[in-house]
């Protein structure tokens, strides 16, 4: 049992030494290589010049990001809302309202920007 004792000893102690490097060298990067080397670094070419900010204007076949408020049902009527018989949701994101599909949060189609309504 002490030559049990003494090896797992000697185990610990090793990976506790190289357990951090041999970590990092098993993470998977979300960054392909060549998209690294680029500037701005792992940005696709198709979208260096877009830019999420507060005030980006979504257009059809954008995905969500972010949090979004769900509008219910009974409110579409106050908002002058078309009622929608698929399986798309509207919702409020970045004081815009959107009509998304409800399973994978792509934008079907927007609708307004709230700033303007209010203003």
């Amino acid at each position: 049992m002490p030559r049990f004792q003494t090896i797992l000893a000697a185990t610990v102690a090793a990976f506790s030494l190289t357990g951090a490097p041999v970590l990092a060298d098993t993470v998977v990067k979300a960054c392909p290589p060549g998209l690294a080397k680029k500037d701005p670094a792992c940005v696709p070419p198709g979208q260096v010049g877009k830019s999420w900010t507060p005030d980006y204007v979504y257009v059809e076949g954008d995905r969500l990001r972010g949090d979004y408020v769900l509008i219910p049902e009974a409110e579409w009527e106050e908002l002058s809302l078309v009622p929608i018989e698929d399986d798309s949701v509207y919702v409020v994101i970045d004081n815009q309202i959107v009509r998304v599909k409800e399973s994978n949060l792509v934008v079907i189609e927007p609708i307004r920007i709230l700033e303007n309504v209010l203003n």
